[in-house]
């Protein structure tokens, strides 16, 4: 008998998959619980970044200030729905909550909560398609890949969007196999919910909805057919329904971020293409290799596989590259069940060969998975040096407006001695009727500012020339502290301190 006759998986039979001998149950609930607590390890371990990142002060931030929208009636001058990729009421206000009791790490476990739910959604696809063995090991393959261990430690929209969309798939292949898709109107409830936690989800609606003709039976394909298309509407007037009662604020951040976005931060083809290999190739590959293995299921496969690549290819097709590190692990859900195909193959027929093949496998998913997390959940600058000394000179500057680079972290961890009024950006301004650097530079010129902070190294267009420009013009501002920035124990850049010359300069201590 030839090799390839033996790694036949054990779902590429028949379209109704048997449920797995009683005896089998309690150990498959201990492999996944044991995935599971590698999850949290994986997502807790490698972060040893304690400063919120850009994105997380942003969220997190205007969590609390919806909390009090709510609850105190407090006005929201910010408008986030202009600019936010998610609708700012929903995972903001979560992340929020977790942060009043946990800090940092407890709006970060909001996000972890999710990523584990969504391990349990891609179990539950693999092992409903595939059997037990390959929603177990499918499982695994997620829970080690390096974007799906970045989101499940970082506190914005990405994780609680990948869960619905997961428990989405997972409840249309399971209600399809038992009960012609009658959950239908639920599975349309979790799709809304992924819309409404993150826009970019909505396009994960025509891909479970193939999924659910694909993987059901020719006898009952018209009812399913009919089921499908209900949901699919109910999804969409359900969205629809909520934008024009409720969201109509939400239209310049949907437009903007979503339907019409100008990429944020430009690159070619090719470039995004190999980052998407270099961080989920081999699970793509794998993928590949689960859905030849499933010939006689090949709708379903293919519905998989477009799950998979959807996002990245609409990345690459916009060329933009801002957060394709968070992106390509939502297509990760789909891909992971055919993961699980491939090494549930070898593991058919146990020998010698086949269990240290698979188990290296996983370990070098794992190798490459831990590599590509560290560096992302360490891929910013922390800012522990530089919020003891900007605190004390807006202490010196009570109520004073604070022009920040990138200030969204700092606003964040200052919230409790700062009003929201207060902070300015380095993205773009308007002052006494002027826009862009000309504004910048007369409300200097005014000494407007109580304090100013830069990076020398700075992101943003108006962050250098406002370097630049205080650096080599005669302004009222004079330089008071300079802080260094490290990056992997390497300097990485300063950020410079500035405040009006009449200003008495507090003592900031022995640097």
């Amino acid at each position: 008998m030839s090799a390839l006759t033996l790694v036949r998986p054990e779902a590429a039979l028949p379209q109704q998959v048997p449920e797995a001998p009683s005896r089998t149950v309690p150990w498959a609930r201990l492999a996944l619980l044991l995935t599971v607590l590698g999850q949290v390890a994986l997502a807790v371990l490698p972060q040893r970044n304690g400063s919120p990142f850009e994105d997380e002060g942003l969220y997190v931030y205007m969590g609390h200030r919806m909390i009090d929208h709510l609850l105190h009636g407090a006005s929201l001058t910010e408008y986030p729905g202009a600019y936010f990729s998610g609708a700012p009421g929903f995972y903001p206000v979560l992340a929020a909550l977790g942060d009043s009791v946990g800090g940092l790490q407890g709006a970060r476990a909001v996000s972890l909560l999710f990523a584990v739910g969504a391990t349990v959604c891609v179990n539950g696809l693999g092992r409903q398609l595939y059997g037990v063995r390959a929603g177990l090991l499918g499982a695994a393959a997620f829970v080690l890949c390096g974007p799906v261990v970045f989101q499940s430690g970082l506190a914005t929209f990405d994780s609680t969007t990948m869960f619905f969309v997961a428990a989405a798939a997972w409840l249309t292949v399971h209600s399809v196999r038992h009960d012609a898709f009658l959950w239908a109107p639920a599975v349309a409830v979790l799709l809304v919910c992924a819309f409404t936690a993150k826009y970019g989800g909505i396009v994960f609606l025509p891909v479970v909805g193939l999924l659910a003709l694909a993987v059901s039976d020719r006898r009952r394909v018209l009812v399913v057919s009919r089921r499908a298309v209900f949901m699919v509407a109910s999804a969409g007037g359900t969205a629809w329904f909520l934008y024009v009662l409720w969201g109509q604020s939400l239209r310049e951040g949907i437009v903007s971020t979503t339907l019409a976005r100008a990429p944020m931060n430009p690159a070619g083809a090719s470039d995004l293409a190999r980052q998407v290999a270099v961080l989920v190739g081999p699970w793509l590959l794998l993928a590949v290799v689960g859905a030849v293995l499933t010939r006689r299921t090949w709708w379903t496969s293919a519905a998989l596989l477009l799950g998979a690549v959807l996002m990245p290819l609409q990345q690459i097709h916009m060329g933009e590259a801002t957060s394709l590190s968070k992106h390509v692990a939502f297509g990760m859900v789909f891909a992971c069940p055919l993961v699980g195909v491939a090494l549930a193959a070898l593991l058919r027929r146990l020998r010698l060969v086949t269990v240290p093949l698979v188990v290296g496998t996983l370990v070098l998913l794992g190798a490459s998975g831990l590599h590509h997390s560290d560096r992302l959940l360490n891929g910013w600058v922390p800012d522990e040096a530089l919020i003891p000394t900007l605190s004390a000179l807006i202490e010196a500057s009570p109520g004073k407006t604070i022009l920040g680079d990138q200030p969204s972290p700092e606003r964040y961890l200052l919230r409790e001695e700062t009003e929201p009024l207060q902070w300015v950006d380095t993205y773009s301004f308007g002052y006494d009727g002027r826009v862009g650097m000309d504004a910048y530079e007369r409300a200097i010129e005014q000494t407007a500012f109580g304090v100013i902070y830069l990076a020398v190294e700075s992101n943003t267009q108006y962050g250098q020339e406002l370097h630049a420009y205080l650096s080599s013009t005669d302004t009222p501002y004079k330089q008071v502290a300079v802080v260094d920035r490290e990056l992997y124990g390497a300097p990485a850049g300063q950020w410079v301190l500035y405040m009006p010359e009449v200003t008495p300069t507090p003592d900031l201590g022995t640097p």
